[in-house]
């Protein structure tokens, strides 16, 4: 249960050897997994095991020491600058608090990837930006407001209009419901799969949130001690034997109990 199903061509991101530490702390060690074209694949473990370090390797944000990326079907260490950049124009992410850019409107942020990216002009950058504004469950008048007039969920929701603006075939989402009540957090996984239903891209999503694995994820990766410790779906999860994967499931209740006190 520890790898994952590798079918070659069935796989958009694939993973081997992935080795990385910062100075004597050993945060991943060959790390071996694939994600397959159109899933929702989710990294779970304890704070610090290395899952948001492991997205930003997945997201050409962090060079790993050794072992390979395949980024839909390319090695991402053989590419040229020209050629990452090309490939990052057909990858979304959202990050764990949103980064928005404070001094642009709602409307500004999400088209930043177009303009970045494209020639498109303003007009239609702005038309392209209240689409998917609208995709995400906000109205055109959201689109005015400033991140910090906007509330939690309405963050997250503008951070994830900007991810899919270019309509990319492979989302990240780095812990997407942290920081919002049980209510926004459950529309939020409602979001998500919707959105899924609507563009079909490849998710893969890091959370602590026991709710979002049940209700979005396809398969689901266990990080502990630099390595992978389980790869299966919720249910296989559920019903292994594996002391580390009993003991997540332990924590993960325990910590879902305390935050209804």
């Amino acid at each position: 249960m520890a790898r994952a199903d590798d079918r070659a061509g069935d796989n958009v991101i694939e993973v081997r050897g992935l080795t990385l530490s910062f100075g004597d702390k050993l945060v991943h060690r060959d790390l071996d997994f694939s994600v397959r074209r159109g899933e929702i694949l989710a990294i779970v473990g304890a704070s610090g095991c290395g899952k948001s370090t492991l997205l930003r390797e997945l997201t050409l944000l962090q060079p790993p020491d050794s072992g390979t990326v395949r980024l839909l079907g390319e090695d991402t260490a053989a590419m040229s600058p020209q050629r990452i950049l090309e490939l990052r124009r057909r990858i979304g992410v959202l990050f764990q608090n949103g980064a928005l850019f404070g001094n642009m409107t709602a409307l500004e942020n999400i088209g930043a990837p177009l303009r970045e990216h494209t020639a498109l002009s303003h007009r239609i950058i702005d038309e392209i930006a209240c689409v998917k504004l609208g995709l995400v469950g906000l109205g055109p008048e959201d689109g005015l407001l400033y991140p910090n007039q906007l509330s939690g969920g309405m963050h997250k929701r503008v951070a994830l209009a900007r991810a899919i603006a270019l309509d990319p075939g492979l989302l990240f989402l780095d812990e997407p419901t942290s920081g919002l009540d049980p209510l926004s957090a459950d529309a939020f996984d409602t979001l998500v799969l919707e959105l899924k239903a609507a563009l079909d891209p490849t998710i893969v999503l890091v959370t602590h949130d026991m709710d979002s694995l049940w209700q979005v994820a396809d398969r689901v990766i266990l990080m502990g001690e630099a390595r992978l410790l389980a790869v299966g779906t919720m249910q296989e999860m559920a019903a292994s034997g594996d002391p580390a994967v009993q003991q997540f499931f332990r924590t993960a209740r325990g910590r879902a109990a305390e935050s209804c006190r």
